[in-house]
């Protein structure tokens, strides 16, 4: 099986758009890792894609935050966004994100936003705050999103080390999964990659050939930071998307 994964849309459709019909190409099912909404101007078009295009849907800490009411973890512009999306939402859209699971599994792998000590709000951004989560580990592969960094790490089961997965110099990753070794793998982001590459990011899992490959796909990023500033957001958040640009 191939199994395709999106993470952190953050509501940017023209992303999102790029994105799906890679995945839809090159994948039998597709995984969404959370955070489809929050930052970006198109939230409501942006959930009910992911609920029609996505077998599995997990939930993330923004989507939470919503459902909770409850905007005090988040900063500044995180909340101003937030507030902004909650008001765009339908109650049909909220419905179908209050049914997103915060961890799924498929095949040999398991779906989490951020972690699986904290499926929503833990980083994963070095050796150090990998290592536990090994030990939670009882697939051969973990996908996670949250940091918007492309990368991961592996453990070698017989020796304990744990080494770091780095993308290359294009922001990508190609990869053969050892029987040996466990893999927290993170799948970047759509809508808003902080890797310096304003590529969308998407993955695929190839289950038989036992195999990943994290893929960057332009997408028509001066539309959705027109969309950002006509809508009244927070206008670092139109300069984020175009970072490297």
């Amino acid at each position: 099986m191939r199994i395709g994964i999106i993470s952190d849309v953050h509501a940017n459709l023209e992303a999102l758009e790029a994105a799906l019909a890679f995945v839809e190409k090159n994948s039998d099912i597709t995984v969404s890792l959370g955070d489809a909404v929050g930052y970006g101007p198109d939230p409501e078009k942006c959930e009910e894609l992911i609920s029609e295009k996505c077998e599995v849907k997990v939930r993330g800490n923004h989507e939470e935050c919503l459902i909770r009411n409850d905007f005090s973890r988040m900063k500044e512009t995180a909340r101003t966004a937030l507030e902004w999306t909650r008001e765009k939402l339908s109650c049909p859209s909220m419905e179908r994100i209050k049914a997103w699971t915060e961890k799924d599994s498929r095949e040999s792998a398991v779906f989490v936003h951020a972690s699986l000590s904290d499926h929503l709000y833990k980083y994963i951004l070095s050796t150090r705050d990998a290592e536990p989560e090994f030990s939670l580990l009882d697939y051969p592969v973990c996908f996670v999103g949250h940091t918007h960094m492309p990368g991961g790490f592996t453990r070698d089961m017989s020796s304990g080390k744990t080494g770091v997965i780095m993308p290359d110099f294009s922001g990508r990753i190609r990869l053969k999964i050892e029987d040996s070794h466990r893999y927290i793998i993170n799948a970047g982001s759509v809508g808003q990659p902080r890797d310096g590459l304003p590529l969308a990011c998407a993955s695929v899992y190839d289950t038989e050939k036992k195999s990943i490959s994290l893929h960057r796909i332009e997408y028509p990023l001066e539309k959705t930071r027109k969309k950002i500033i006509e809508r009244g957001l927070p206008s670092v958040l139109a300069r984020r998307i175009m970072q490297a640009v």
